[in-house]
């Protein structure tokens, strides 16, 4: 070779097709094997005596008998457990359904375990369902009830639903198992409502009514606001009034908050019905409040409705406090004292409880109106006693008024100083007009409203 000239190619070349090469002898091997009728053990199937022989005969039977397919599952079910041979029986498996979907069908019943047995029959039924779903569903019917069985009602739903959703739902009617039930109506809501989501609300919602189980219309309706958010709520408009229309829009009202909030508010303050106007607004707070908690708080500051006010609050609370407490905390010392800012502290309190009661009894201290106040003391008090009396008591006999712990702790244990919620100056323990901490911190960070209030800040007047 010339000095400087490139290096040959040959030994590259044979480096990169010696893989290739023992590739197709492997694969050439296996087709081999497929082919041979090995192995003729698990052969005959469960309930079927005449093995491969009966089922090579079968009817139809074109380049591949049944029995070649099924041999190229056995064959692939003798490779090394793991995702590798999972995929090959289930893939092979898969062949033989489309072919001789009953005899594949019982034949994996019997023989197949574990995770094969789950992957497969879910896997074949959803082919079977894809060419015959009532044949599918009445193989189903005979199954076995075990654990597959939820996962093939759930496949064999999924895939008719979307040929003929009225049929499929039709027939989980009759399945009378409740976890495959439910399983099947979730499967069955998703994909009807992505093919034909009006009718497929139309039914889940009769289902709700029916059955007092909201999931597969929750499902389809949330599918159909997805879709196209004006058509559903023209549906939900012009249902009848009465509990199906108020089911559907606080539902719709739900969804719609997780899509749009900002358009769900808008599309619920022009509700005519002053109780589905609050409903619906309330639950749009509910929903906006788990991921955009301050934003829905703002929307809250422009509620004309008192009532509406006070039952959106306690859901934003309710949500807020379990995300982010330091910031809820904050927001609630922005407000003015008054029925809504006790009903913030109360729902406030309630969830800090189990995670700090001393805290949260400290929080239901602050509560303005005396009666609330004295009922929300009493309850956590009485629930701390409950489950840690050793700390519950002598905090409750140093902290808590002489009239609660009277109620609470046996005579004469009550030996602390009064200490009354006028004495919020004190350096002492006890209550105080303001809760001592989760205030807002120095300098008003941005998830904040600004200090001064104002109706577009979120302060609630």
């Amino acid at each position: 070779m010339p000095f400087g000239a490139a290096p040959p190619m040959k030994p590259r070349l044979f480096y990169i097709l010696l893989p290739l090469l023992g590739f197709w002898a492997f694969f050439a091997w296996w087709l081999f094997r497929a082919n041979s009728g090995a192995n003729p053990a698990m052969a005959g199937g469960h309930g079927n005596a005449n093995g491969n022989a009966s089922l090579a005969a079968s009817p139809g039977a074109g380049k591949e008998g049944s029995a070649e397919l099924k041999t190229a599952v056995l064959h692939a079910l003798e490779l090394p457990a793991g995702p590798h041979r999972l995929a090959m029986a289930v893939a092979a498996f898969e062949r033989w359904v489309k072919a001789y979907p009953s005899e594949a069908m019982s034949w994996g019943e019997d023989n197949f375990e574990g995770k094969e047995r789950l992957a497969g029959l879910k896997a074949g039924i959803a082919d079977w369902a894809d060419q015959d779903p009532a044949a599918a569903a009445a193989w189903v019917d005979g199954m076995v009830s075990d654990a597959s069985k939820v996962d093939t009602v759930a496949a064999l739903l999924n895939n008719w639903a979307k040929k003929d959703g009225a049929a499929a739902a039709q027939w989980l009617l009759t399945v009378t198992n409740p976890v495959q039930r439910t399983q099947g109506l979730q499967a069955l809501a998703d994909a009807w409502s992505k093919s034909n989501p009006a009718e497929a609300t139309q039914w889940s919602l009769q289902y709700y009514a029916d059955a007092q189980d909201p999931s597969a219309f929750q499902t389809a309706l949330a599918n159909w606001v997805q879709q196209d958010v004006k058509s559903a709520a023209l549906y939900v408009d012009n249902l009848p009034a009465g509990d199906p229309q108020n089911i559907a829009l606080n539902n719709l009202a739900l969804q719609w908050a997780a899509v749009d909030p900002v358009s769900a508010a808008s599309w619920a303050a022009t509700l005519n019905d002053p109780r589905q106007r609050e409903e619906a607004l309330v639950n749009i707070v509910d929903s906006w409040a788990q991921w955009e908690p301050t934003k829905a708080a703002l929307a809250i500051g422009n509620f004309s409705n008192a009532d509406t006010q006070n039952a959106a609050t306690t859901a934003l609370v309710n949500r807020w406090v379990n995300s982010d407490a330091v910031a809820a905390a904050a927001w609630i010392n922005l407000q003015p004292a008054g029925a809504v800012k006790d009903l913030a502290i109360t729902s406030f309190s309630n969830g800090l409880f189990y995670h700090d009661p001393a805290t949260s009894l400290n929080w239901a201290m602050a509560i303005s109106d005396s009666n609330q106040r004295s009922d929300q003391l009493t309850g956590l008090s009485a629930a701390w006693l409950n489950y840690d009396p050793a700390t519950a008591q002598p905090w409750i006999d140093e902290h808590l008024p002489a009239d609660i712990k009277n109620l609470l702790l046996p005579s004469g244990e009550d030996s602390a100083p009064e200490t009354t919620i006028e004495d919020s100056g004190s350096t002492q323990p006890g209550p105080q007009t303001e809760p001592r901490i989760y205030t807002a911190p120095a300098g008003t960070p941005d998830y904040l409203p600004p200090a001064a209030p104002a109706p577009e800040t979120g302060v609630i007047n």
